[in-house]
C-alpha cells in the first residue's frame, strides 16, 4: 500500500516557517530518519492523530500488506540457493541476496520492489510508534542485540 508518509523529499523538508535542510548521513541513521517523519507529520499538523493507538493499527495495516505479498506463494525451498552445513544462505553483505533470489528465480524484479516499499512502510510507522512512545529505538534494539 502506499503511505501517505513515505514520501519525504531526501534533503530537505519544509514546514510551516523553516525548511531545514539535512546532512546526507542523517537519513542513513535511525535518528536522522525519526527526524525527519517527525518533521514531516509535523508539517502536515499529523500530530493530534498520531496516538500510539491510531499507529500501531496502521502498522498492522502496513504489516498485513507485507504478509499478503507472500501469501500463497510457499516457502519455494526447491529453488532456494545452495546452502552452507544445512544452514540457509545469508548475504555477507555485498548486497548479493538480492542477486541470488533474482538468479535462482525466488522473486522478480517488481516482486522485490513490492516488497522494499512494503517493508519501507512498515518502517517508518514503526519509527514513528517508537518517537511518539519515547522509545529510543536504536540503542533498546542494540541493548537486545547485546544480551543475546
Amino acid at each position: 500500500g502506499q503511505s501517505t508518509m513515505h514520501s519525504i523529499p531526501p534533503q530537505s523538508i519544509t514546514t510551516n516557517t523553516t525548511t531545514t535542510t539535512t546532512d546526507d548521513d542523517e537519513h542513513d541513521t535511525i535518528e536522522g530518519i525519526t527526524l525527519h517523519i517527525r518533521t514531516f507529520a509535523t508539517a502536515r499538523q499529523w500530530n493530534k492523530y498520531h496516538t500510539p493507538r491510531n499507529i500501531a493499527l496502521a502498522l498492522l495495516g502496513e504489516v498485513g500488506e507485507l504478509a499478503e505479498l507472500f501469501q500463497w506463494s510457499g516457502d519455494r525451498n526447491q529453488n532456494h540457493p545452495p546452502s552452507h552445513n544445512g544452514e540457509p544462505h545469508h548475504d555477507d553483505g555485498d548486497g548479493g541476496g538480492k542477486e541470488l533470489l533474482l538468479l535462482f528465480g525466488l522473486l522478480s524484479e517488481e516482486d522485490l520492489d513490492k516488497i522494499g516499499q512494503e517493508i519501507a512502510d512498515v518502517t517508518i510507522y514503526l519509527l514513528r510508534l517508537a518517537d511518539v512512545c519515547g522509545v529510543e529505538l536504536g540503542d533498546v534494539a542494540m541493548g537486545l542485540l547485546l544480551e543475546e
